[in-house]
């Protein structure tokens, strides 16, 4: 792949690099906007839609939450918010 060098005040500037690191800071900014982290692995978890009644998606974890309070899943959420 080529890279395009440019020289700004002495630096040499990499624009596939700097166009790269754009994206990836892109990228985390839409993951913290739109997913919430699992309380027990911390892996962000996305919701697209149903009831609040969540379950981690990594194998080793499946920690079953609740997306509004974020504690573990319960009768209690089940009752107050299972579609808020």
């Amino acid at each position: 792949a080529f890279s395009l060098l440019l020289s700004l005040q002495g630096y040499m500037i990499d624009e596939h690099a700097a166009m790269q690191a754009r994206w990836e800071e892109a990228s985390r900014e839409t993951i913290k906007k739109t997913t919430k982290p699992c309380p027990s692995c911390h892996v962000p978890v996305e919701k697209n839609g149903g009831c609040m009644h969540m379950k981690c998606p990594q194998a080793q974890c499946r920690f079953e939450w609740c997306w509004n309070c974020g504690l573990e899943w319960n009768r209690t959420c089940m009752g107050d918010h299972w579609f808020d």
